[in-house]
């Protein structure tokens, strides 16, 4: 049995991950994770770790006896970020024993390129800047040669079972705002790709090689007013109008509820077209039932 250490595995795609990999007698799995509490499934079977990333060095021993890693953590919204500790995590792994390293960024880090951009670092918040410094230092580790690094996009997923993304999430909060929200809009265009899709994509990159070092995560983009549109088709909220909001509009807006506009916030503004050349499951010949809006709205 091949040993895999999971970070993560209490958020969105580490519940979907979970899913893909349990039920496959070839993997052990060892679930890194902060609150056990929070899983939405029976680990049967599975070892977990009960711990913070700040103390990844206490399991230094463990570390040199995988096989396999997929790391999913992300420090959203400490301030601080998991640069060091991510590093500190691949400097303990056996390059000679793990063959296999998924590393999860963003792909908020990518310029119009398909590169990461310096404003990344220079604009972003501490989780961004954190994605994009740990990127760069990615080369000098000894495990590199490991690494496959996917950039996602705007992931999307959730249900009873599996803790609903941070994407999903804002979507159902503002659902009380949809009569109005429907007759606005932004000039924007993004990817998406649902958390059980790069489930997939992880468990194919585990079981098969392949060419290339890095992918970026997404279905065929939209625009926000294509989004919206599907939304409240879904939802039968005809839209008869909608109308492009400006820049000035939002800081104003931000202005009157005493709401300070990060600089990341207003560098995302004033790109607002978030499209580059991207991978899905059926890229990797997998089979997918949530490529498109309407099938991801119609999951359950």
């Amino acid at each position: 049995m091949k040993k895999i250490f999971i970070t993560g595995t209490g958020g969105c795609v580490g519940h979907y991950l979970f899913d893909a990999l349990s039920n496959d007698r070839n993997y052990q799995l060892y679930l890194f994770v902060r609150n056990p509490q929070k899983l939405r499934f029976d680990p049967k079977g599975a070892v977990i770790i009960k711990d913070d990333l700040m103390n990844i060095k206490k399991h230094a021993d463990l570390l040199k006896q995988m096989d396999g890693v997929v790391h999913l953590a992300a420090d959203w919204g400490s301030g601080i970020g998991n640069y060091e500790q991510s590093l500190d995590f691949f400097n303990l792994l056996d390059p000679d024993r793990c063959q296999k390293v998924i590393y999860f960024s963003t792909a908020s880090i990518l310029g119009p390129d398909g590169r990461p951009a310096a404003a990344a670092e220079k604009l972003g918040t501490p989780y961004i800047r954190s994605k994009y410094r740990f990127y760069k230092k990615l080369p000098e580790l000894k495990i590199y040669p490991r690494v496959t690094t996917l950039f996602p996009t705007w992931v999307l997923g959730g249900d009873k079972t599996h803790p609903y993304s941070h994407a999903s999430q804002g979507i159902l909060d503002l659902k009380k705002w949809l009569w109005l929200i429907r007759f606005f809009t932004v000039d924007a265009t993004f990817h998406f790709i649902h958390a059980k899709d790069m489930a997939l994509i992880t468990k194919h990159l585990l079981e098969k090689e392949v060419k290339e070092k890095e992918y970026v995560l997404g279905n065929t983009p939209v625009t926000v007013s294509e989004f919206i549109k599907e939304v409240c088709r879904f939802l039968k909220a005809p839209v008869y109008f909608q109308i492009p909001i400006p820049l000035q509009l939002v800081q104003l807006l931000a202005f009157l509820t005493g709401r300070k506009l990060h600089a990341w916030d207003l560098y995302c503004f004033n790109r607002r077209h978030f499209v580059y050349e991207t991978v899905n499951a059926e890229s990797f010949g997998i089979k997918s039932s949530l490529s498109t809006v309407e099938q991801i709205l119609m999951d359950k």
